[in-house]
């Protein structure tokens, strides 16, 4: 298999908090390494994405799927991101626990997106 150029990650805030809640809550329970378990999941999960970006799923929420968002299944925990090609960037904004109402979460997630990508999206 032919590889590609790999591409440039970035976390959002939102997402950085996510993973430190995420191992947080494991570290609580006594699970340090159920916390280096997820946390090598994230980690492996971002490196494919950085890799092949868009072998992550396309999110089922017409709204999100249509303004280009994405999904990596890590674990039982959903990695929201999109990709974008003129950069060469896979921006990550969440990563939440598909045992949530994520529907709910998405439809939120992306009416604030929505009001926030004319500074989001130029980035560049």
């Amino acid at each position: 298999m032919e590889q590609t150029e790999k591409y440039t990650i970035e976390f959002l805030a939102d997402a950085l908090n996510d993973i430190t809640e995420i191992l947080s809550a494991f570290v609580m329970l006594g699970s340090i390494s159920g916390a280096k378990r997820i946390q090598n999941k994230i980690r492996k999960a971002a490196e494919q994405v950085q890799i092949f970006p868009y072998s992550g799923v396309t999110i089922p929420d017409m709204h999100m799927a249509k303004a280009g968002f994405r999904m990596m299944i890590a674990e039982k925990y959903l990695m929201i991101y999109k990709v974008f090609e003129d950069d060469k960037k896979v921006i990550f904004y969440r990563i939440i626990n598909g045992k949530r109402n994520y529907p709910v979460f998405m439809q939120r997630m992306y009416s604030e997106t929505e009001e926030e990508t004319p500074n989001r999206d130029k980035h560049k």
